[in-house]
């Protein structure tokens, strides 16, 4: 469970990095690439809460793990915006 959702974590940041700090729509889909590459058979791919929310009204997976994505998700942009701040200071 912490493994998907460290992925999740590290896709999601990966994903808000490349748009925080290039805004290019290339790289951003090549980020998108990259993680869906590496983390897309762990945890799904999902790397945006609202793929998670129509998973789990789906019933592709269940209401702990979409908590725990959520959470990853979440939290990756809210570090990312917060260190593009820092930086781009």
């Amino acid at each position: 469970m912490y493994t998907r959702a460290f992925v999740e974590f590290l896709g999601t940041a990966l994903l808000v990095g490349a748009f925080a700090f290039t805004q290019s729509p290339i790289l951003v889909v090549a980020a998108l690439a990259i993680a869906l590459g590496f983390g897309g058979k762990v945890s799904g791919g999902h790397f945006n809460p609202a793929i998670t929310a129509w998973a789990l009204a789906k019933g592709t997976i269940g209401v702990q793990r979409a908590m725990s994505y959520f959470v990853a998700q979440f939290g990756a942009a809210i570090l990312v915006f917060m260190l593009s701040s820092i930086i781009s200071v």
